[in-house]
C-alpha cells in the first residue's frame, strides 16, 4: 500500500486549526443537545450554527443520555446505601429489639404470676409447651434471646420442637419414662418352666423350689423371684405347722440333785445329702 506524505503547508493548516478549535464547556454542551432535542431546529442547522460536526452532535447526544441514565441509577444506590439509611435502619432495627423485649418481659411476668414459668426442673403441659414454641417462632428476638428470658434451657426447646415437628401437638404430651431393656429380668419360658416344677413339686417351698430349679436347669432364680411367679399364678400355699403343746411336767423327771435335761434340736435338710 503505498504511504501518502502531506505537504509541509497542509500540516501547518492542521496545526492552526488545532489550536485555534473552539473548547465546549459542559454546559454548552448540554445546551446544544437540548436545542436538538427540542426540534426547533434540524440537527444539521444547529450543527452548521454552532460549528461543529453531525457526528459531534450525536455523540453528545449518547453521552448525555447514558451519563443521566447512571445518574439515576447511581442516586438509587446511594440513596439505598448512604450512612444516614444505615443509620437510620440500626436504629429502627435497635428499637424493634427494645419493644420485642419489653413486650416478652411483660408477658413473661403474667406468665410466672400466673403459671410459674422459668422454674428450676419445671413440667410444662403440652398447651403451654405449644404456647412457648409460638412465642420463639414469632418473637423478633432471636431464639437464644427469647429462650433467655423465658428461662428454658436450649435443648429443652429444641427436643420439644422436634417432637413438634414429627408429629404435631400430639408429640408434645408427656410420655412415662419406660425403660426399653431392664437387664435382670427373668425371662418368659425361665417363668413358665419354675411354674412346671412347681406344679410337679407341690411339697417345695418357694425356697426350695429356687435351689431345685437352679441344681436342675443350671439356670439361677432367687426365692423372692419363685415366690413371685408362684404369687402371680396362685399357687402359694400355707405352710404346715406342727403345734406342739407344752406339757404340765417332764417325762422324764430328775434323780438327782442339779440334774437338768437339757434338749436342743435343728433340723437342716441338704438336698442330694440328707
Amino acid at each position: 500500500m503505498r504511504k501518502t506524505t502531506k505537504s509541509p503547508g497542509e500540516k501547518i493548516v492542521k496545526d492552526i486549526k488545532r489550536a485555534t478549535r473552539k473548547h465546549y464547556s459542559s454546559e454548552e454542551k448540554i445546551r446544544i443537545v437540548l436545542d436538538g432535542l427540542r426540534g426547533e431546529d434540524s440537527i444539521a442547522e444547529l450543527c452548521r450554527r454552532e460549528g461543529i460536526s453531525q457526528g459531534i452532535y450525536y455523540k453528545w447526544s449518547k453521552d448525555f443520555m447514558e451519563a443521566g441514565k447512571k445518574r439515576l441509577a447511581g442516586d438509587t444506590a446511594r440513596a439505598a446505601n448512604s450512612d444516614e439509611v444505615k443509620e437510620l435502619r440500626r436504629e429502627a432495627k435497635d428499637l424493634k429489639e427494645v419493644v420485642a423485649e419489653q413486650t416478652l418481659e411483660l408477658l413473661l411476668l403474667k406468665k410466672k404470676h400466673a403459671r410459674g414459668w422459668g422454674r428450676p426442673r419445671m413440667r410444662y403441659p403440652a398447651s403451654e409447651k405449644l404456647e412457648i414454641i409460638r412465642l420463639v417462632e414469632e418473637s423478633h428476638l432471636s431464639a437464644r434471646r427469647t429462650l433467655a428470658k423465658l428461662g428454658i434451657p436450649r435443648t429443652t426447646f429444641y427436643r420439644w420442637y422436634d417432637r413438634y415437628l414429627q408429629r404435631g401437638e400430639a408429640g408434645l404430651q408427656d410420655r412415662s419414662p419406660r425403660p426399653k431393656h431392664v437387664w435382670n429380668r427373668v425371662p418368659t419360658d425361665v417363668k413358665r418352666r419354675v411354674v412346671d416344677l412347681a406344679l410337679k413339686e407341690t411339697e417345695l417351698s418357694p425356697r426350695e423350689l429356687a435351689v431345685t430349679f437352679t441344681d436342675q436347669e443350671r439356670y439361677f432364680v432367687s426365692e423372692s423371684t419363685v415366690y413371685r411367679v408362684l404369687k402371680a399364678h396362685d399357687l402359694i400355699t400355707s405352710p404346715a405347722f406342727i403345734v406342739l403343746k407344752a406339757a404340765d411336767e417332764f417325762k422324764d423327771k430328775t434323780t438327782e440333785i442339779n440334774q437338768l435335761w437339757q434338749t436342743d434340736f435343728t433340723y437342716i435338710k441338704v438336698l442330694g445329702w440328707g
